[in-house]
């Protein structure tokens, strides 16, 4: 993770523009944990796209822009550093390094395809969500009996869409996620790191999101979604023709205040001669008693099948009975509305 990190700096250095103490801002999120609950570590890093400068009391951010060869480039640095610290570590000799040095297919991957905009704050929160992620998800688990079952994110390139564990099992493998003590699952570098001088300068600038930093594009955009947003009156209107404001006396109403008090309500609708209390409805009438899982095929895996999958479980329990064998609530042979609604 410092050999990617240093290399990243080096190269944002490089690319921006001559600075006395140029310094790099970006979170480290480790991962040791794969989509089917295999160990996979690897990392995530959200770096800021430029450089930091102290002038004064002032802070300066200065952007940067990688092409794709400096992310080749990047990417080649990273993994002759790395083998050469396995080297050191005596884990690979040097027969061996020259060999993967040699391979078209170095092993290594760099991905900075993902860009999110200074404005974008909901963007930035849903990536730093995502790298933030626990290994797995509690909405996925199901107990099917002896069995665990858990609901892959994304089907595998098998097209698997669950996997069926033992309890023990489950346990076994979520085991291997548990962080060494002492051992963080983030890291702060640059100026976001905790010890930086200049890091309240980072989030002192940060909270003032200034509105001309929104692209002017964007802006318009927003407030002509705000100019269309219409009140509940304007859609009443619109739907039933009838302003719901509109005085006997020929004016439109203000709404000043709204009355939630139940003694309050009584004594103002008993006040302009309406009914102040709640109509009574019929009772319902009552259903069979059944079994709600006899109503809901499931599949082997223990969870609702989709649509596709309801044709291939076969005959399960008789259908429930259909509406048309029971009676009509008493007053639809009368009124064609119910009664409280006559005046």
């Amino acid at each position: 993770m410092r050999i990617v990190v240093d290399e990243i700096r080096k190269r944002l250095i490089t690319c921006g523009p001559e600075l006395s103490d140029p310094k790099i801002g970006a979170i480290t999120f480790i991962h040791h944990f794969g989509k089917t609950l295999n160990y996979h570590p690897h990392f995530h890093i959200i770096v800021a796209d430029g450089l930091f400068s102290a002038d004064g009391e002032d802070l300066l951010f200065h952007e940067t822009a990688l092409t794709p060869d400096d992310i080749a480039d990047t990417e080649d640095s990273i993994r002759k550093r790395v083998l050469r610290y396995f080297g050191r570590k005596g884990w690979f000799n040097k027969a061996t390094i020259m060999r993967m040095n040699s391979y078209e297919n170095s092993g290594f991957s760099l991905n900075a395809n993902v860009r999110i905009p200074s404005w974008d704050r909901e963007g930035l929160e849903r990536l730093i969500r995502y790298c933030a992620r626990p290994c797995f998800k509690s909405e996925n688990l199901r107990w099917n009996g002896p069995w665990v079952h858990y609901r892959l994110p994304k089907p595998t390139h098998t097209g698997k869409t669950f996997m069926q564990l033992e309890p023990l099992e489950f346990i076994e493998r979520i085991s291997r996620f548990i962080p060494q003590p002492k051992r963080h699952r983030r890291h702060y570098h640059g100026v976001f790191a905790p010890n930086s001088p200049i890091r309240k300068k980072v989030a002192a600038n940060a909270r003032k999101r200034p509105n001309s930093s929104i692209p002017p594009d964007i802006q318009e955009s927003a407030e002509k979604v705000e100019k269309v947003s219409l009140g509940w009156a304007k859609l009443i209107a619109r739907i039933y023709e009838v302003n719901p404001l509109l005085c006997s006396c020929g004016k439109e109403m203000k709404i000043i205040a709204f009355v939630t008090h139940s003694i309050e309500i009584r004594r103002i609708l008993s006040g302009i001669g309406w009914p102040a209390e709640i109509p009574k409805f019929d009772a319902p009438y009552a259903l069979p008693d059944r079994d709600t899982c006899q109503l809901m095929p499931w599949t082997e895996d223990g969870f609702l099948p989709v649509e596709g999958d309801l044709q291939e479980l076969g005959e399960a329990d008789p259908d429930p009975p259909v509406i048309e064998s029971y009676s009509d609530p008493p007053y639809w042979d009368e009124y064609s509305d119910p009664p409280f609604w006559e005046e």
